[in-house]
């Protein structure tokens, strides 16, 4: 997959494309019903293209600390929609300048260069200076430019839309289930296994400690069972094993900092620096304060059982994921 991080103004495309616009924030199923439209709307030698922006639009809009983290920081994108089939995915700085464009001006600096031949939106997508883009503009400019846009109407789930504030809000809360739903997928966050003070080691559970997970939506603290990919050469996974993680401080032994810590289940084998990919399944328990190591080590014996039981692990044999899990 093609990717490419605009400036000012988009590239030259080598050909005709389908272009899927929107923030993309957790690829959730709304999204896949966006993308899965543009796939239909393919004629020979288009290409599948999607356009997003970061910072996160809301975040610079708004000051609103929580989208300075994202549920699917680029990294995971690039994953996703390499996975999904996407041809090339354009990320456009959403800076002052580019808040500044007439929306005539965004349609000819950054959808015209770029050859597309329909563009592919939710029915409030906005764009231009002060969103003075509506869906309606959207088409008058590209009936001009010669090009057609496609809504696609929200995906709903119990009667409600399903968005990434929804998904957010369930994470805030720990209903990990409840946001797999919507994603489509577990929750997963990524980061590289660095060294921690290894107390784990001393009371027979060690944990790899997770880096680099500043740019994701954080769940609530508490104990979770989770599913776990080591990554391997070329980005592809070169084990799995399903664990028992604790997102959290670590109060028993009065940690201050926010850590992603797992434990994993019948696995044996030295993680550092190496990639992780930490799949929310269930979540077990809050987060608590023991009376010493003993009592945390027995707690976590049983967070162990119990995460077994969960996942469906007996004779105590690594097993593949629920199917929910969708390949990841």
């Amino acid at each position: 997959m093609e990717f490419v991080i605009m400036e000012n103004q988009a590239p030259a495309s080598p050909a005709p494309q389908v272009l899927a616009i929107g923030k993309f924030d957790g690829v959730h199923l709304g999204h896949r019903a966006i993308l899965n439209t543009a796939r239909t709307l393919l004629g020979p030698g288009e290409r599948l293209a999607v356009m997003s922006f970061e910072p996160h639009p809301t975040f610079v809009l708004t000051g609103d600390p929580e989208y300075a983290r994202w549920l699917t920081p680029r990294r995971e994108r690039v994953r996703l929609f390499t996975e999904l089939g996407v041809d090339a995915f354009y990320v456009a700085q959403f800076n002052r300048a580019f808040q500044q464009l007439e929306p005539a001006e965004f349609v000819d600096g950054y959808l015209v260069p770029l050859r597309v031949r329909c563009v592919v939106v939710g029915p409030d997508f906005r764009f231009g200076r002060g969103g003075q883009g509506t869906v309606d503009v959207l088409r008058q400019l590209g009936h001009a430019r010669g090009f057609d846009v496609h809504v696609v109407q929200p995906v709903e789930e119990h009667g409600h839309k399903i968005s990434s504030s929804r998904i957010r809000e369930h994470l805030r809360e720990g209903r990990v289930e409840a946001a797999q739903a919507l994603l489509g997928r577990p929750y997963t966050i990524s980061g590289e296994v660095v060294h921690g003070d290894k107390r784990g080691r001393t009371i027979g559970f060690p944990t790899a400690n997770l880096g680099g997970i500043d740019a994701y939506v954080l769940p609530k603290t508490g104990v979770y069972a989770a599913f776990v990919e080591v990554e391997g050469a070329h980005h592809a996974f070169a084990a799995h094993a399903f664990g028992v993680l604790n997102a959290g401080y670590r109060p028993t032994v009065d940690g201050r900092v926010f850590q992603l810590e797992v434990h994993l289940l019948d696995f044996d084998g030295d993680l550092y620096g190496k990639t992780l990919s930490v799949s929310f399944l269930r979540r077990i328990r809050d987060e608590m304060k023991f009376d010493g190591l003993d009592a945390l080590k027995a707690q976590i014996a049983r967070d162990c059982e119990l995460a077994r039981a969960l996942v469906g692990l007996t004779n105590r044999a690594s097993a593949m994921p629920p199917s929910s899990h969708g390949g990841r």
